[in-house]
């Protein structure tokens, strides 16, 4: 199958291919997703960085994500609120836009980051940890949904960090 891809050095989003949304089976999950086109796989640090983490828009709907590995190919996760967002079907050809983001970038809350410079000890197993748990952790307060849920996983996350 012919690949039908563009690389564009000068645009924000400077790959951009077209995709089926379909769906893949991984053991008892089913997830909505497109498939990274075979054409740009040279093109991207895939071997450096298997669960490459990017940017971009699919029909002008803004993402985040990962291309993530399966059998020699890589896929992408659409999120239910970016399925509504966009009137995404199963089944839909969508233009996916993307840009290759910093592998060791970590969106850290305000209040996490006031609560390390506070504390030496907190700040120095932060430092310690992998990007991807220092990630994780975030996410765990920036995906609360009211502010004290928000609070509360503050207190959880520098309890964890204690030991």
């Amino acid at each position: 199958m012919p690949s039908d891809f563009a690389i564009n050095a000068g645009d924000y989003y400077p790959f951009e291919f077209e995709a089926d949304i379909v769906h893949h089976n991984l053991g008892t999950y089913r997830y909505t997703v497109v498939f990274l086109d075979e054409g740009l796989h040279e093109h991207l640090p895939l071997g450096e960085h298997p669960r490459l983490r990017i940017s971009g828009e699919i029909r002008d709907i803004p993402f985040d994500g990962a291309w993530q590995p399966v059998r020699g190919r890589w896929y992408l996760m659409l999120s239910k609120s970016l399925m509504r967002d966009g009137e995404f079907e199963l089944g839909d050809r969508v233009e996916v836009r993307f840009k290759v983001e910093d592998q060791d970038a970590v969106d850290v809350p305000l209040e996490l980051t006031q609560l390390l410079k506070s504390d030496e000890g907190l700040q120095r197993r932060w430092d310690e940890l992998t990007v991807g748990k220092r990630r994780g952790l975030a996410h765990k307060i920036i995906s609360a949904k009211t502010s004290a849920t928000r609070a509360k996983r503050l207190i959880e996350v520098a309890e964890a960090l204690k030991g």
